[in-house]
């Protein structure tokens, strides 16, 4: 059985002075973390200085590979009782060029019974308002 799209219609984007980089490369189909360009510490969640050594000068670079590093599965109930409960995979995102930095994503278009710990995942994207949500698959 294979992981859903989650709807996200109802969810809203935390878009802000802080993350609106992201969300401009989002809809270009980019995804890209920010990295501290004084002491090249790569951070998330975005935010207006560099936790390590307090610079606000950032750059945003391409994220690199992405692997799997933790994930669940929710069983949500069918469109009907007689349908099959659908499957919802959100996993702990890892990109190791981007120094090991974690997000939260789906695991979509996947049979589950194929996802583990580790494996390498390929990004696509999902539309909302005027950008897009980035959701992985394995690779």
């Amino acid at each position: 059985m294979k992981s859903i799209v989650p709807d996200i219609s109802q969810m809203p984007l935390p878009i802000d002075q802080w993350t609106q980089p992201f969300w401009d490369a989002a809809a270009r189909h980019e995804l890209v973390i920010p990295r501290c360009a004084a002491c090249k510490a790569w951070h998330w969640p975005p935010a207006p200085f560099c936790p390590k050594c307090r610079s606000q000068e950032q750059e945003w670079l391409p994220a690199g590979p992405a692997r799997l590093y933790s994930f669940s599965i929710v069983h949500r109930p069918g469109p009907t009782p007689e349908e099959p409960s659908q499957l919802i995979v959100p996993g702990l995102v890892e990109f190791p060029e981007a120094g090991g930095m974690r997000f939260v994503a789906a695991i979509v278009e996947s049979e589950v019974d194929d996802i583990t710990i580790g494996a390498a995942l390929s990004v696509s994207w999902t539309p909302k308002d005027e950008t897009n949500v980035p959701v992985f698959s394995l690779a």
